[in-house]
């Protein structure tokens, strides 16, 4: 069974991204990042941060990518992972007690993140996979009830769930990674850059209303070889790649991407924004994922000139 994830205020958005192959990108609100929003997860095993199934006994985090159109999101959080069996419909029960838990009461700017180490006594063969879920809050302190479920205390929050598997056999997954040079504009090198703003021109200029080619490069080794039932099933993984911007409109929300897939193929057209007077800062949010809860983040930016 693959491991699967949600963030959901509602699961739409989410689903949107994982089902629309081929759609047009009308739905503005799956590649705009006009409000806080959960993208991603990913797990990293402490004896090796690619790997995403921690051994029992071994010490592991979780982190949820999560997104502002300022680039600080603000929240509060909280975040529980419990032991499960396979199910390939919807996300199973916890079989016991969650083994770990982090709440953040009061927002602060800081990554969700929850670490844990996995029970050195759980079954793998009764449940060898672990379910993390929670609540994340935009912009407001969380509360726990009585009976100990979480609140926000403004709106209604986002939902989240990441189901991975346990075991760390000499199979296990690993995460896909965005490399230093993974990144390019119009064919030219797109570093990861710490400057929020416009102001000194170190960062990449574009025009008002032009039209822009993103490109992206991952390692051969990232689509990791499957076993195969069947002749008709995949030698390898497929990745998806999902794509995010704070203004501006991407052609694609995402791409499916194969070991074969060409270059001239790995890339989405993006279309800068109008922009009258100062320069402005657009960010970008960059999110690629495997079927068994491999995933990566990274973030650009450049700025669009008058």
């Amino acid at each position: 069974m693959s491991a699967r994830i949600s963030y959901r205020r509602s699961l739409s958005v989410f689903a949107a991204v994982l089902c629309c192959a081929g759609c047009d990108d009308s739905l503005k609100s799956v590649s705009l990042i006009e409000e806080t929003r959960v993208l991603g997860a990913r797990i990293e095993a402490e004896a090796d941060p690619a790997r995403t199934s921690p051994y029992p006994g071994e010490q592991a985090s979780l982190r949820f990518f999560v997104v502002a159109p300022n680039a600080e999101p603000n929240l509060s959080y909280s975040l529980s992972v419990c032991a499960v069996q396979s199910t390939s419909i919807g996300f199973p029960a916890c079989k016991s007690s969650p083994f770990a838990s982090a709440v953040r009461a009061d927002p602060s700017g800081s990554e969700p993140r929850l670490d844990f180490t996995v029970p050195a006594d759980v079954d793998l063969q009764a449940t060898p996979h672990a379910l993390a879920r929670g609540l994340v809050c935009p912009n407001s302190g969380l509360n726990l009830t009585p009976d100990g479920n979480a609140r926000c205390d403004a709106g209604s929050g986002t939902e989240v769930a990441f189901e991975f598997a346990l075991g760390g056999t000499a199979g296990s997954n690993q995460n896909p990674a965005f490399t230093a040079d993974a990144f390019s504009l119009d064919g030219q090198p797109w570093p990861e850059t710490s400057q929020t703003a416009c102001v000194d021109g170190s960062l990449p200029q574009v025009t008002s209303k032009s039209l822009h080619v993103l490109g992206f490069t991952l390692a051969d080794s990232d689509f990791e070889p499957l076993e195969q039932p069947t002749s008709v099933d995949p030698a390898r993984e497929t990745l998806l790649l999902s794509s995010f911007s704070s203004a501006g409109k991407l052609e694609h929300g995402f791409l499916a991407l194969s070991a074969d897939t060409p270059p001239g193929e790995r890339t989405v057209n993006w279309g800068a924004p109008a922009v009258d007077g100062e320069p402005s800062l657009v960010r970008f949010y960059f999110v690629v994922r495997d079927a068994r809860s491999g995933e990566d983040f990274a973030t650009r930016t450049l700025c669009v000139v008058p």
